[in-house]
């Protein structure tokens, strides 16, 4: 298949995918798009990765599209606990995974775009701060599931630092 007919390919399917959406939120009772809109953050994702995916003998060259396509799944994800719960309050820290969502991408990047173990380990550590930054708040000020998760990412967290400084060899002076 040449790349016309992929790219051609690629776009009908997203269009087919959107229709058919559209179509269920339309004539399924109680399927409400009130509550499912955050799906549309995945669905860009997916078109972020999906290049990637589609085109692996050009994967180097569009590793970058995981970058921005992990920050959309992170917010896909943060709103759709929030329209789940009804936790809006929880956005004044959710903010807070969206760094976590660029070291994912990071991570994607370096793994298929072969960018490095340096990349690789930059982007696992901004997932780490961010998910224990996000723990923090949310311990502080979130919710019941919120002030539960918490604490036990926090206790993740520090059990990772722990065996990271455990797993280094001694350095002397």
């Amino acid at each position: 298949m040449n790349s016309t007919d992929r790219n051609s390919s690629v776009v009908a399917a997203v269009l087919i995918g959107l229709g058919v959406l559209f179509l269920a939120f339309n004539n399924i009772p109680g399927l409400d798009i009130g509550r499912t809109w955050p799906i549309i953050f995945f669905l860009i994702a997916g078109g972020f990765y999906l290049p990637a995916i589609v085109w692996p003998d050009q994967r180097k060259g569009l590793a970058a599209l995981f970058i921005p396509g992990s920050i959309m799944l992170t917010l896909g994800l943060i709103f759709f606990y929030n329209t789940l719960t009804d936790d809006w309050a929880s956005w004044a820290y959710a903010w807070t995974l969206i760094p976590g969502g660029v070291g994912l991408g990071l991570s994607l990047a370096a793994r298929f775009g072969e960018w490095g173990q340096g990349t690789l380990w930059t982007g696992v550590w901004m997932m780490i701060g961010s998910v224990l930054v996000f723990g923090f708040f949310g311990t502080l000020f979130g919710g019941t599931i919120l002030r539960s998760a918490g604490p036990i990412l926090m206790i993740v967290g520090g059990v990772l630092l722990l065996l990271r400084s455990l797993a280094r060899p001694a350095q002397h002076a």
